[in-house]
């Protein structure tokens, strides 16, 4: 749901780790993902071309120093305190000594250093943010990960970044949040329509995109303003009854990591946002068309918001000691509470800066690159892991930027389901690929 709507299936854009390496005309035994199982090597997964091959962990700023066995690094910092605490007493000809000769053997250590950091693989790296990886290499990043029970935990692909930092505040017994959920619906699940001056309709898909669909062209925003003194009424209809198996699985992925890292948890259910995007896509009607319009896309709201409030409810029977919270546009004081507390970072110049896109969406994209903080704006929380689809790479790492020396952002990704019409996500697909899940099915994807 960011603002560059590019990051979302365009065409047939669907990769897999093994297409994506063989791009770069490199074999597989050069790269980190040698010894990979095939599943993961072939995971069909949306995405557009923005990947590049970089040094193996590349994304969670390694140091050359920090590859060193343990009794190196253990020498190396006793060498630099040693060094320091010589300059700082009497500088005589014994301590000089001592010093050079000290030197001489940090520059082996580094030597020995920039040796292992060179002898390192490549990695396949997303829009110069998040590293692919494959189960096992986040397993030994973040070794937490080893208790999450996931559906396809071992063949999907996972986009990491800061993995390392969230970890050592999980080991440091500090306090610590997952961040992650669905988008509220998707393509196909909701119509808005127009009804015109001469009798006609105009459906458009309801998803704050602009991609063609078919008959249906998500440029709701252009039409209203070129079509301001023909639109007489606007209406929905919400087609979204179940919950689809990825989003079910979204929620589930937080619960499981919450568990396993004694961490607290925050979803939102972003009905605030789409609905600050309709505000400001029928501005120009008139004034009864626009609250009619607002009015109706609450009550489509209301059922969507309780499907996702009922999901919530079991999981949190399942995890009885994991803290969470699911903040939807009903939870008044949250989301005040949200707004307040983001509003510095938000008028900063340089977050000004980095907020971009169609200008209806503006206030949307607020929200999307402000919300992976919710657990510091509401419970004080530095240590964040957001654990959210791909798409969500931009965000990610404008959050990151604009939050800077705050809070300590991570991100695990992963890609969105294909569908099986072979090409689509299960969020852009039509209604026949979407994969519903019933609520007595709940508990049965572990």
């Amino acid at each position: 749901m960011e603002e560059q709507e590019y990051l979302y299936l365009k065409d047939k854009d669907v990769y897999s780790a093994q297409n994506v390496l063989a791009s770069f005309e490199i074999k597989l035994a050069d790269t980190v993902y040698a010894d990979s199982t095939n599943d993961f090597l072939r995971w069909p997964f949306s995405a557009v071309k923005f990947f590049t091959l970089e040094t193996e962990g590349s994304c969670e700023n390694v140091s050359p120093e920090s590859l060193l066995p343990k009794e190196d690094l253990e020498e190396l910092n006793k060498i630099n305190e040693t060094i320091k605490n010589c300059t700082d007493s009497k500088n005589d000809f014994e301590k000089q000594e001592q010093i050079r000769l000290l030197r001489t053997r940090k520059k082996e250590l580094l030597a020995k250093a920039e040796e292992l950091y060179s002898q390192r693989k490549k990695a396949v790296v997303y829009k110069n943010v998040v590293e692919v990886n494959d189960a096992p290499t986040v397993e030994k990043k973040f070794p937490p990960f080893k208790k999450v029970r996931w559906p396809y935990k071992n063949q999907m692909p996972y986009f990491t970044a800061g993995l390392t930092d969230f970890l050592h505040a999980v080991e440091k017994g500090e306090e610590t949040a997952i961040f992650g959920g669905p988008c509220f619906f998707g393509e196909y699940e909701v119509d808005m329509i127009f009804s015109m001056k001469d009798g006609s309709q105009k459906v458009y898909d309801f998803t704050t995109r602009r991609r063609a669909v078919k008959d249906k062209i998500s440029q709701e925003a252009e039409f209203t303003k070129t079509h301001t003194e023909d639109v007489v009424d606007v209406s929905f209809v919400s087609h979204k009854i179940l919950i689809t198996t990825d989003e079910y699985d979204s929620i589930l992925y937080l619960f499981e990591l919450a568990r396993a890292t004694g961490s607290a948890l925050t979803i939102p259910i972003p009905d605030f946002s789409y609905e600050k995007y309709l505000a400001a896509m029928v501005e120009t009607l008139s004034p009864e068309i626009q609250k009619r319009a607002m009015e109706r896309f609450t009550e489509v709201s209301k059922p969507i918001i309780r499907l996702y409030k009922n999901l919530f409810n079991f999981f949190k029977k399942q995890y009885p000691e994991v803290k969470c919270l699911l903040m939807s546009g009903e939870e008044k004081e949250e989301l005040d509470a949200y707004y307040s507390e983001r509003t510095p970072y938000v008028e900063k110049t340089s977050t000004k800066r980095i907020i971009s896109g169609i200008q209806e969406k503006i206030e949307s994209v607020k929200d999307y690159i402000t919300l992976p903080a919710l657990p510091y704006y509401l419970w004080g929380i530095k240590n964040i892991l957001e654990v959210d689809y791909l798409g969500e790479t931009d965000s990610f790492w404008k959050c990151r930027k604009m939050h800077k020396g705050d809070l300590n952002l991570s991100a695990l990704l992963y890609p969105i389901k294909i569908s099986d019409d072979g090409w689509r996500t299960l969020f852009s697909t039509e209604l026949q690929y979407k994969e519903y899940i019933r609520e007595e099915e709940y508990g049965k994807r572990w």
